[in-house]
């Protein structure tokens, strides 16, 4: 694409309304306690070397289970070993005989694990977990790693720990302390073998904690005295809470749904309770439920209840009706916040439900251990084929983190937090389980250094969150910019109102990822957007800035972009961006620009945009490259030179795309063992254009194409020598024009569809990162190509591609990609992942042949051993599918499906 460099006034004060501006102080494993009387949960036996007569124990009848699937599948001889009789795990005593310690029997240098999960059967103040292992010359267990879940389906990390017991110790304990302490019912163990020794051996794995209080509602539900399910004898904590219906992009709730909530007049014979929070779960008529307007297929109904504090989220119910085959909610969405401003998806709960039950049916879902709200917002789907959508009672449960009544402290607590890394520059600090009240606090220091610390004295805080903004009523902060690959030691302290900054820390230890990531399959999704627009882009006049504030709002609400490409070095644009967890890939234009990109989370920088196609000489190229490459890394070692953004990998002209890359690699006269040198990462704009033969079976221009000039690309970069440089691409997509330029013409269904089989193909061939293009359209012309790229239109409406980018994130963004699915082949195209937070594997399939909703769909037969499977659709709808006989079909066609299951699951047939 061409670039011309545009500007616009920048009216900051917008920002507030993203809350990505608040008071900040100029740039520059929690602490850890001994629990204060914590019992043994797990159920291990008392009495022996382990656990003493008169261990502080309480009897919940816990169990533990070896984890057999996924990414840290437990050794295999590790349960061999395991007594079924008296598991060794929870004996209460240490090896080394068989009887008392699990051994492992990998081979030296192999990676092993043991990942159980212990069920405690019921929810517990977790505030530790120990695990005892053998520590000699040929054993070692590296580290280990702990989940914490509430229904066995979704977990959230809570710690981990190295194995810091030197050789000779013999079985030795190794503990995590976690703080703050999380409630949870289901513990998962993963514990990581050290690659380097020939066994494991285990001893014994402990949870500790304490019991909670009944889990209550939160949602202000209206207990009526007898016949329905919310009655008084539930218990109900006073939060005042309410609920409004979302009325903003990009999931507008139907104008029906709230015009029947909001009528007073009519609802539900209880002093006009709104009909969300009536109390009523038999929902018998139009006085206990609300409705959306007929045809509202597809359509949403998202709202969001404020609790007034933060609290911990148990379950969620969920009330629609299932009538007819033709009113049903196919599923939904829960995402929780403390501020209001910075949520985070807890996933998807899909309508187990007959279709045709004819009753309102109720569709819980759970919290996240360790994700506190004081905002839960909930997006619920009416199936693409349902034409209303009918909402009774929402419930939500959960407990109270902190007694605000207790005597208020003239020493403030420490501050107990959590820490999570979006990218190697966005951090994420989570302090809401704080008791703030009782510790007189109002306002927060966040320091962030590189060497420990143990006292704040002589530190200037990162930040400072001061009273009433918005991160001191949240006690959340998304902080910029880290530096990739660096290790930092991070506290948050309490100012006292009256008695100052309590100084005493015990840091947080954390080493941010490398620049391009790779760890997770999310780290590569990212986005060109010009926030000023580019070259095609037609201006919105006096609601410019409304539109670019609106834009950057609907791009951090797709919760896993990680990069924007621009080329305009604007500090405000840097610092909004950073905010919203964005960072920047610029065009070079000097070192005198790197540092400030650095500290504004940029280390990915380009020479040239497409030279091929601007035929460049290809010795000029190179001799520019290398200049701006030593200019770069004399500022800066850890920036990364991305080149030469070709405009397409195919060899239809003597001076473009591959035959112009392989004569810059040749321009050095030494088969590019020079040039190879000049930059750090490969960089492509693998359009697949209409001229493209097509693949066979396939329609031209189809994303399938990429499998093809990807393995081009990797065997010309071999060809050189150059074969293990990491690859991006910084553009890529379909327009949604009526035509006559180099792409596709594409309507807006199949523009989605092939953004997610390209991300997926680039996956499956290890592009790092890959930029779509772009997010917005740049105007309104239908038959101008550059007008219709986005994912967004030139209105700021999400069009299909927005939810199909939204729903391909929260699916594979934090899972690891395993490989292609075996018994698959063209036109069909599917892959595998682990997700270990969700403790699954997805499986991604679809019918690249197909082509319009006229086209009959394909059928696969999906082996499982699990009673059943959850199914999501990039078109945003769910689907729970129950196995007969160890089978479930599933339709296919170009929209691609993903399949959630605990076991692997095996494709029999595709028909």
């Amino acid at each position: 694409m061409r670039f011309m460099k545009k500007s616009c006034a920048l009216v900051v004060a917008l920002a507030f309304l993203l809350g990505l501006v608040s008071a900040a102080i100029p740039l520059e494993s929690q602490p850890v306690q001994a629990a204060n009387g914590e019992k043994l949960l797990s159920g291990n036996v008392i009495g022996g070397t382990l656990f003493p007569e008169g261990t502080a124990a309480m009897t919940t009848g816990a169990s533990y289970t070896w984890l057999t699937e996924g990414i840290h599948a437990t050794d295999p001889a590790l349960i061999a070993s395991d007594d079924i009789g008296g598991p060794d795990m929870s004996d209460g005593s240490n090896g080394p005989d068989d009887n008392t310690g699990s051994t492992t029997g990998s081979a030296e240098g192999s990676a092993a694990y043991g990942t159980l999960i212990y069920d405690l059967k019921s929810v517990y103040k977790v505030s530790s977990v120990k695990v005892w292992t053998d520590t000699d010359n040929n054993s070692h267990m590296r580290n280990f790693e702990v989940y914490a879940s509430f229904d066995g389906v979704t977990y959230n990390q809570i710690g981990t720990v190295d194995n810091a017991n030197p050789p000779g110790s013999g079985f030795a304990p190794v503990t995590l302390a976690v703080k703050p302490a999380v409630y949870a019912q289901y513990i998962k163990v993963i514990m990581h073998k050290d690659p380097a020794k020939q066994v494991m051996r285990l001893g014994e794995v402990a949870v500790y904690g304490d019991a909670l209080e009944p889990t209550a509602i939160l949602s202000n539900n209206h207990l009526r005295s007898s016949g329905y399910f919310y009655n008084t004898s539930l218990p109900k904590i006073a939060t005042g809470a309410s609920y409004e219906w979302l009325t903003d992009q990009p999931f507008v709730t139907d104008g029906d749904l709230i015009k029947y909530d909001n009528d007073s007049s009519k609802n539900d014979t209880v002093g006009g309770a709104p009909d969300l929070i009536d109390g009523s779960s038999k929902e018998s008529d139009a006085a206990s439920t609300t409705n959306s307007i007929w045809g509202s297929k597809g359509k949403f109904g998202s709202v969001v209840f404020n609790l007034n504090d933060v609290y911990q989220i148990g379950k969620i119910d969920v009330w629609t009706l299932a009538s007819g085959g033709n009113k049903f909610m196919d599923g939904y969405e829960v995402l929780v916040s403390t501020d209001g401003v910075n949520y985070t998806s807890l996933g998807y709960t899909p309508n187990a439900s007959s279709r045709t039950a004819n009753a309102v049916v109720n569709t819980p879902s759970y919290g996240v251990p360790g994700k506190h709200a004081k905002y839960v917002k909930m997006i619920m789907h009416n199936a693409n084929n349902s034409e209303i959508l009918t909402v009774g009672e929402v419930a939500i449960w959960g407990w109270k983190l902190y007694d605000p009544a207790l005597p208020k402290k003239t020493t403030p607590d420490q501050v107990e937090f959590t820490a999570a890394l979006k990218n190697y520059s966005t951090l994420y600090l989570d302090w809401s389980s704080y008791n703030s009240v009782v510790n007189n606090v109002n306002k927060y220091g966040v320091y962030i250094e590189t060497s420990t610390f143990a006292s704040t004295t002589g530190l200037t805080p990162k930040f400072a969150a001061e009273a009433k903004s918005l991160e001191q009523v949240g006690k959340y902060l998304s902080y910029f910019a880290l530096k990739p690959e660096t290790t930092y030691y991070v506290a948050v302290t309490p100012f006292h109102s009256t008695g100052g900054e309590r100084k005493d820390v015990e840091t947080l230890k954390m080493t941010t990822p490398s620049v391009l990531g790779g760890e997770k399959v999310g780290d590569i999704f990212a986005i060109n957007d010009a926030p000023y627009g580019g070259g095609n882009y037609v201006h919105h006049g006096e609601t410019e800035d409304v539109f670019l504030m609106s834009k950057l709002r609907l791009l951090r609400d797709l919760g896993g972009i990680n990069k924007n490409r621009w080329w305009d070095h604007s500090s405000a644009m840097k610092t909004l961006y950073g905010k919203s967890g964005l960072n920047f890939h610029y065009f070079y234009h000097g070192p005198g620009y790197v540092q400030s990109d650095n500290n504004g989370g940029a280390y990915t920088f380009s020479t040239y945009n497409e030279p091929d196609l601007a035929k460049r000489d290809p010795a000029a190229v190179a001799a520019a490259l290398k200049a701006n490459h030593d200019s770069l890394k004399a500022v800066s070692s850890k920036s990364l030179l991305v080149e030469p953004a070709l405009a397409g990998l195919d060899r239809l002209k003597a001076d473009e795309g591959l035959n112009w890359l392989d004569a810059l690699y040749n321009s050095d006269g030494q088969n590019g063992a020079l040039v190879k040198t000049y930059f750090d990462v490969m960089d492509v704009h693998p359009y697949v254009k209409y001229e493209y033969p097509a693949v066979p079976g396939l329609e031209q221009g189809a994303p399938e194409k990429l499998l093809q000039t990807f393995q081009e690309l990797k065997t010309v970069m071999a060809s050189h020598g150059d074969g293990e440089k990491p690859i991006v691409v910084t553009e890529l997509g379909w327009s949604t024009y009526t035509g006559g330029s180099y792409l596709k013409t594409v309507d807006r269904s199949t523009q989605r569809n092939y953004l997610a089989r390209a991300y997926m193909h680039a996956i499956a061939n290890g592009i790092r990162t890959m930029h779509w293009y772009d997010f917005a359209d740049d105007g309104t012309e239908t038959n101008n190509l550059e007008h219709n790229l986005g994912l967004i239109d030139w209105n700021g409406k999400p069009k299909e591609s927005y939810y199909g980018y939204y729903t391909l994130i929260r699916v594979l963004k934090d899972s690891k990609y395993l490989g292609a699915v075996s018994n698959v082949a063209n036109p069909y195209y599917g892959y595998q992942f682990w997700d270990e937070n969700k403790n699954k594997y997805i499986i991604s399939l679809w019918d690249a042949s197909w082509k319009t909703t006229s086209s009959t769909s394909r059928t696969a037969q999906i082996a499982t051993s699990d009673p059943g499977v959850t199914i999501v659709g990039i078109d945003g709808s769910y689907k729970y599918m129950a196995a007969v006989s160890g089978v479930v079909n599933v339709p296919l066609t170009g929209a691609p499906v993903f399949i959630y299951s605990l076991a692997g699951v095996t494709v029999n047939s595709i028909n």
